[in-house]
């Protein structure tokens, strides 16, 4: 077994450790330095900067993508900490200085921060509560909020590829919908004979989102033909309105859609559960009580128009 060099003080700085923790998340600097902001050499001179701290390597390539190694796995729990210590300290300083009585941190995604978060900010305004949206990749809110990096998070479950449960997290469901077809507003109404042959825009495989869309179009009867796997679902919908392709989105989802991207009536199939995720220890506090119940008032008022 590696003996890990981590000893005594070390020299990193919280954007190395920050940079770490992305491309962990993410598995190759490409991915990290997107959701960062950073450029892909940005993101390699911290990895190298870092690695010459810790004096071993703390990632391998795997495929094409990065695995950590022993060492990696070892730090990565660590340097959660660190972030999240630091953050709740910068949080503390800045309720201070706003004069906000409790600062809670949200964790969101694309279509839940479009239809959510604002009208739960609204609901708040006045009731001591400052919250603070933090984009997370739905794939990690789990974790996210049990590593105390957000102090609630909206998540997505698929029942085709259910959340495992985890120690700690509980869960309420606050709006269940359904997978629909999306096309372009300027093309007819698809058969689902002709969705069988036709170009889809699709999540990769590998995710949970991806899987859920693949099974929904088992579920219709076919297996797409993937001409483009593409993560993003505001670029996926705006692909589909430029006529490029299929894919599917709920009602929520269609918050992100241009006006030239439609939902196809009478074609449904799959589909997800949008769910509240908050640390057990952390779900008696009266702010982080709070917010929890606005945000299910939020959902349970969404009137959307494909519902």
């Amino acid at each position: 077994m590696a003996q890990s060099t981590m000893q005594g003080s070390m020299n990193w700085t919280l954007g190395q450790l920050r940079t770490f923790v992305a491309v962990a998340d993410h598995g190759t600097m490409t991915a990290a330095a997107r959701v960062l902001g950073y450029t892909p050499g940005a993101v390699s001179q911290h990895m190298s900067a870092l690695r010459r701290v810790v004096g071993t390597d703390l990632v391998v390539q795997s495929g094409r993508g990065l695995a950590l190694t022993e060492t990696g796995q070892l730090l990565l729990g660590r340097a959660r900490a660190v972030l999240a210590a630091e953050e709740q300290a910068a949080q503390a300083v800045r309720g201070r200085v706003e004069g906000s009585l409790h600062g809670v941190t949200l964790g969101v995604f694309g279509s839940a921060s479009v239809v959510a978060f604002g009208p739960a900010a609204a609901k708040l305004s006045g009731s001591g509560i400052s919250l603070q949206a933090r984009e997370v990749d739905v794939e990690v809110m789990q974790s996210a909020v049990l590593e105390g990096r957000i102090d609630v998070g909206i998540g997505i479950d698929y029942p085709s590829s259910p959340l495992a449960p985890q120690r700690g997290l509980l869960m309420h469901t606050m709006r269940s919908e359904r997978f629909g077809v999306v096309a372009a507003a300027h093309l007819p109404d698809p058969t689902v004979e002709e969705l069988a042959t036709a170009s889809w825009i699709l999540p990769r495989n590998e995710s949970t989102f991806g899987r859920a869309m693949r099974f929904a179009c088992a579920e219709l009867g076919f297996a797409p033909r993937e001409s483009h796997i593409v993560v993003d679902s505001a670029v996926a919908l705006a692909m589909v309105g430029s006529g490029m392709g299929y894919t599917l989105a709920t009602p929520v989802m269609m918050s992100l859609a241009p006006s030239t991207a439609r939902l196809v009536p009478g074609i449904t199939a799959g589909g997800r559960r949008i769910v509240i995720m908050v640390h057990e220890r952390m779900a008696e506090q009266p702010a982080i009580a709070h917010v929890v119940d606005v945000l299910g008032e939020v959902f349970t008022e969404l009137s959307l128009a494909a519902d």
